[in-house]
């Protein structure tokens, strides 16, 4: 029979053994030493100075000195004033006080299980606050994981996180669940390209986001308005109700919306689509329907406009078919002092140009070459630098008269043309025989009268002249003298005559000697606006 322990070595009490409580004492104080083994120390080479009975350490020196001498390899144990060593066996444990770490003893050598764990290699699986399994093989139950860069080993101080799969047709992602349920992806999946694919019951998946690995181009699926492109770091005011798309600048700086075209054809385009009915179930547009419009609005005192203060739109002009679909294009602007926009110009379906007619002249914001329809003056104006200029529909009348007008001998007298071959602006008034001057400018008035003898008289000298206002215009006169001869002899007229608006011009005959008739067949008076 063996007189000690076979694991531990504590020595047995012998049969018929005197002074046996010398053996028992001997086996608790070396169950004391090693039961719950916790050593001060394990990195020193030599006992300390002072130590405390039932010290103890673990001697990993090659060649330690002094009491330990022998001792390398051993646990020290201070007791009754000497040193002891104690022979560790395989699978012992040991607390190192001074490291606060666990140790092992295998192999003829003391390991840190810190140290084992961090240098763990080739689990079969590995669970955190939950049990892995065969497919999950790493398994984390947490509120929270942290990744961060190695600060123990420093190195380029990033962090990735990298998937690999075997090839492109099969998936590399992460999955976001509820309940286990998927409800998004986010990878590589059956291709290369970079996807989001969401779900709303782990089934049916739809794909709002792809990256392109060829190409690197982005593709949205549909995207809920609005929205919002932004370099402006700060916050913003709320966006119009159905706002589909906003774009905003820095402060500062106007925002730019940029469409590139390169190639024969590939110029930047701007579509406008517009049906009746609903997306499900489009009809044919009506008339008045609005196709697409561009519209400015702007901040005011408080707000910004409820309705466009400038407005580009494109509208049908009739009901729709597969054969005819007209339209118009119109533009709209704010007068100054008002709030509300009006149409000032249209491109009709028949492609005519409208200006939208104004009854007087403009008197805000005049620039040279301005143009507008006056609806007063039924003709196009535009702005010289100086004031309002008609460039079309002029003022210009050519009249007759419908009797031979009787002349006494040597008095001035109005010819009476009576009737208006042509009188566009309304000029002319037959009631007073006069050309009247819409407006300030330059005009041109002829007048051509041949004689009509009276009886047997004879005048001896036949003039003419141009009245203003009733009084001779001082501007050209004509005359005929000698003898007169019936239906044969005639005057011709013309001037240029710088009259104001409402200025009225008249054709004045005189006959000297004996009386006659302006003949009313070969007789006419005209007037014409030159600017």
């Amino acid at each position: 029979m063996s007189d000690a322990t076979h694991n531990l070595a504590l020595p047995l009490i012998a049969a018929n053994q005197a002074q046996k409580h010398v053996t028992h004492n001997e086996a608790l104080v070396q169950l004391d030493a090693l039961v719950q083994l916790a050593c001060l120390d394990k990195d020193l080479a030599a006992p300390p100075a002072a130590p405390a009975e039932g010290d103890r350490y673990l001697v990993v020196a090659a060649a330690p000195t002094g009491a330990w001498a022998a001792l390398s390899g051993q646990v020290a144990c201070f007791r009754d004033g000497v040193w002891i060593g104690l022979a560790p066996r395989p699978g012992w444990l040991a607390y190192v006080a001074d490291e606060a770490d666990l140790y092992t003893f295998a192999g003829g050598a003391w390991t840190s299980l810190r140290a084992s764990f961090t240098t763990l290699q080739n689990l079969a699986r590995l669970g955190i606050g939950t049990a892995a399994d065969a497919v999950n093989r790493l398994a984390v139950k947490s509120e929270a994981a942290l990744f961060s860069w190695d600060d123990v080993t420093p190195g380029s101080g990033s962090v990735r996180l990298t998937l690999n799969k075997q090839a492109a047709a099969r998936d590399a992602g992460l999955a976001f669940q509820t309940g286990f349920s998927t409800r998004a992806l986010f990878g590589t999946f059956g291709a290369d390209d970079l996807a989001l694919k969401v779900s709303p019951d782990g089934a049916r998946f739809t794909t709002p986001l792809a990256v392109s690995a060829a190409t690197g181009r982005l593709a949205l699926g549909r995207v809920a308005g609005p929205l919002e492109v932004s370099a402006n770091a700060g916050a913003l005011p709320d966006a119009p109700p159905q706002t589909v798309l906003r774009v905003s600048g820095a402060d500062g700086t106007p925002p730019r919306l940029v469409l590139d075209g390169f190639g024969a054809g590939a110029s930047g385009h701007l579509a406008f689509r517009a049906a009746a009915g609903n997306a499900a179930a489009p009809v044919a547009l009506q008339s008045g329907s609005m196709i697409g419009q561009v519209s400015a609005f702007g901040y005011g005192a408080t707000s910004y406009a409820a309705t466009p203060r400038a407005q580009l739109a494109f509208l049908a002009t009739d009901a729709w078919s597969d054969a005819s679909q007209p339209t118009r294009i119109s533009l709209r602007t704010t007068p100054a002092g008002t709030a509300a926009s009006a149409e000032v110009l249209a491109v009709e379906a028949n492609g005519a140009v409208r200006l939208a007619p104004l009854a007087a002249d403009p008197a805000a914001g005049l620039a040279l070459g301005q143009l507008y329809a006056s609806s007063t003056a039924t003709a196009l104006k535009w702005y010289t630098g100086a004031g309002w200029a008609r460039i079309s529909n002029f003022a210009k009348a050519a009249a007759g008269t419908s009797f031979d007008n009787y002349v006494p001998a040597g008095a001035w007298t109005k010819v009476q043309f009576n009737v208006a071959d042509s009188n566009d602006q309304g000029a002319f008034a037959a009631g007073t025989n006069r050309f009247t001057a819409p407006e300030a400018g330059l005009y041109r008035v002829s007048a051509m009268l041949t004689y009509k003898r009276n009886g047997a008289s004879a005048p001896t000298a036949f003039e003419v002249q141009f009245y203003r206002n009733g009084a001779a215009a001082g501007r050209g006169r004509a005359a005929a003298t000698g003898a007169l001869v019936d239906g044969i002899t005639a005057l011709s007229l013309a001037s240029t005559l710088k009259l104001a608006a409402g200025d009225g011009v008249e054709v004045w005959v005189r006959f000297t000697g004996a009386d006659g008739y302006v003949a009313a067949a070969d007789s006419f008076f005209g007037a014409h606006q030159l600017g």
